[in-house]
């Protein structure tokens, strides 16, 4: 007679895989409250350094394993430079958006983009083992401009008013949210495929999903925060249009990161995040959703 099976306490890896995204998004939310809320102003520059230089550098990582050269080392720079400079550039006059001086700031973007492209061409010339410059150049100078110029946007949006960091918080829980909402409505009655080529478990019923819970997050955070984001003039008309566009703009960076993986052969971006991936995978959305929470404030809002 055989001997009895011992029960296996391994949960399935959905339910794991599940589990692990539940802590981590405990652990995220928990970090993201402290930097915008209990700690000082300086520890959300330290931590969008941290991420987004993070990012870039898997960025480029994905890219290599597509077999494409990058500059890794010159495009974190230019990340931290991009970031560091706009944060000194804005706080030199917090809490104000004169014409003269938003034109202060784009300007000082471009310059450091400038002076980065110029230093791509730099490190370029004295390579004599590389018969694909061009391609490594716009690799690292697509870099700089897919995950430091669009994350930047969250140094503007901080530095927009008094309440700057309220909508920081703001733009993370819609954008959040949409994942969320995409993820529990596609797994449970998601069933027909949006584009299987980039994103096979993506679903059309998820990427409505994902929308509502976005809309539904905007107005129930100025529902919630009525003092900040409406002392700003952010209405409930505005939230409702808000959460539609910042919804749609996250499922777009969702698949634009998707495509850029699928391109390489790459599941995830990195691994420092149980259940989300790496710095990329957590910040791909917010690439998209930050410009347009930045440009709609500036002409609808402010």
């Amino acid at each position: 007679m055989s001997e009895p099976v011992a029960a296996t306490t391994t949960l399935p890896a959905s339910r794991s895989g599940f589990r692990w995204r539940l802590i981590s998004s405990v652990v995220l939310w928990a970090i993201m409250l402290a930097v915008i809320f209990w700690l000082p102003p300086t520890a959300l520059y330290v931590f969008m350094n941290l991420v987004l230089a993070a990012a870039i550098w898997e960025f480029y990582r994905i890219c290599e394993a597509k077999g494409l050269r990058t500059y890794k080392v010159w495009g974190t720079i230019g990340t931290v430079a991009l970031i560091s400079g706009s944060w000194f550039i804005f706080g030199m006059d917090r809490y104000r958006w004169p014409s003269d001086f938003a034109a202060l700031a784009a300007d000082f973007d471009i310059f450091i983009l400038l002076i980065f492209a110029l230093g791509v061409f730099l490190r370029q010339f004295p390579q004599k083992q590389n018969p694909e410059g061009i391609t490594t150049m716009a690799v690292t100078l697509f870099g700089l401009i897919y995950v430091a110029w669009l994350g930047n946007f969250i140094t503007r949006i901080n530095f927009a008013s008094a309440y700057g960091r309220y909508f920081v918080m703001y733009l993370v829980v819609v954008t959040k949210f949409t994942d969320i909402g995409a993820y529990l409505i596609g797994s449970t009655v998601g069933r027909h495929k949006m584009i299987p080529r980039i994103s096979p478990k993506k679903t059309w019923e998820g990427t409505a999903g994902g929308i509502v819970f976005a809309m539904a997050s905007s107005v129930l955070a100025l529902h919630f925060m009525p003092a900040t984001l409406g002392a700003y003039g952010l209405t409930m008309p505005h939230a409702v249009i808000l959460g539609l566009l910042l919804g749609a703009a996250a499922v777009v960076g969702d698949l634009a990161e998707s495509l850029i993986k699928r391109e390489a052969g790459v599941k995830d971006s990195g691994t420092i995040l149980p259940g989300h991936g790496g710095a990329l995978d957590l910040v791909d959305s917010l690439l998209f959703t930050a410009p347009l929470l930045y440009v709609y404030l500036r002409l609808f809002v402010s």
